[in-house]
């Protein structure tokens, strides 16, 4: 393995920016240089000049279901691989490979194939693991969800999924609007799966029961949950008051009033806020007609709805403008940062999401406008146009 050097960045440590450098040797941050080291006591075998721009922790997506035409219920490795390569261009290291609500029998499939790509070296971005998004949702707040296969959760199916490889669900969204999903997120935290409150029209009361069974994530806050109302709290009242809920954010600026993401991140803090693209295969392409699972998608005006109903369906959303629209919110690189990379990596115990020697070398390079240069994969570069 060679010794790399990135030099000449600004590096955007957790809580502050400083100049300086970055020594990548066998997939890790070997050491950090600030600007007062002197760099000639020291050999390497490759010197990157970064030319004043930005390092940071490479993002990181932990609700995305395709892009560049490919989704991860194609259930091919093929799809798969063109995700994670598409991914990369858009700064994002690590993600979580997202299901749909579907039947049994495709949802195993799918799983199979993931579990054979999980923390391999491939083309782009590295699938951690995979987001099973239902299908134990209320149809009620199905969004682009497809209810025909909805239905109350069961352990023993449960059971069937986690058994395709220990450790590949890392995140299992639900509606704790029953005893049968209680139950069911008692058993997923047992088994060291984080659970998340989505596409639930629960009550206030719900919600907070469920926290007591060990839930303690939100899927795209405000999206598909019931809303805030000041004699019926909902979903969305539980999501601000617990202190034990990160809260996805979905920043397009159209799922989302951005003033209310304001709201959100003031409530819950910038340490528990994670933003996630929950990107469709249309991303990256051109607008026109595109399926979500089995339901027929039209893009148009970068807004991804359902044909049928003209609900929003996921969304074409890259980690990088999400990064940007954090920054033109008034947010500080750090705290941006912090939202879309440390903050997702701390909840999934992942070694990255920060500049700290021994971390995984997962990093992103921006210039000025935040557009994305460089990003590098435990210590490799997939993506480049430096």
């Amino acid at each position: 393995m060679k010794k790399l050097l990135l030099k000449n960045a600004k590096l955007v440590l957790e809580n502050k920016l400083v100049n300086g450098s970055i020594l990548v040797f066998e997939n890790r941050i070997e050491k950090i240089f600030t600007d007062e080291d002197n760099l000639s006591e020291f050999t390497f075998d490759e010197v990157i000049d970064l030319e004043g721009k930005y390092l940071g922790p490479a993002f990181i997506d932990v609700h995305t279901h395709g892009a560049d035409g490919s989704d991860a219920m194609d259930g091919s490795e093929e799809a798969l691989r063109k995700i994670s390569s598409y991914l990369v261009q858009e700064g994002t290291a690590n993600f979580l490979a997202t299901t749909l609500t579907s039947s049994k029998e495709i949802l195993k499939d799918v799983l199979k194939v993931v579990a054979n790509l999980q923390n391999k070296n491939i083309e782009g971005a590295n699938i951690f693991g995979v987001h099973m998004e239902g299908p134990y949702f209320s149809p009620v707040c199905k969004g682009a969800q497809n209810d025909k296969y909805m239905k109350s959760a069961r352990i023993s199916e449960i059971e069937e999924y986690l058994s395709v490889k220990e450790g590949l669900v890392k995140l299992f969204s639900i509606s704790p609007h029953n005893q049968e999903n209680l139950e069911a997120i008692k058993y997923l935290v047992d088994k060291g799966v984080i659970t998340s409150v989505g596409h639930s029209a629960a009550s206030y009361e719900d919600v907070m029961r469920a926290v007591d069974y060990g839930l303690s994530h939100a899927t795209h806050t405000f999206n598909g949950m019931k809303e805030f109302a000041h004699r019926e709290p909902g979903v969305v009242g539980a999501v601000f008051n617990s202190d034990n809920i990160i809260a996805e954010i979905l920043f397009d600026k159209i799922h989302v009033h951005p003033e209310a993401v304001r709201t959100l991140i003031k409530i819950k803090g910038v340490d528990k806020v994670i933003c996630i693209t929950d990107s469709m295969s249309a991303t990256g392409l051109a607008e026109g007609q595109y399926k979500l699972g089995e339901l027929d998608v039209n893009v148009k005006d970068g807004q991804a709805r359902l044909v049928s109903n003209n609900a929003l369906a996921g969304s074409v959303l890259r980690m990088d403008v999400a990064f940007k629209n954090l920054i033109e919110l008034g947010y500080s690189i750090t705290d941006a940062f912090k939202m879309t990379s440390t903050n997702a990596a701390k909840e999934f115990k992942l070694n990255t999401g920060i500049l700290k020697e021994d971390k995984d070398a997962d990093l992103v390079v921006l210039d000025k406008d935040y557009k994305v240069c460089m990003t590098m994969v435990k210590g490799k570069i997939k993506f480049t146009n430096l």
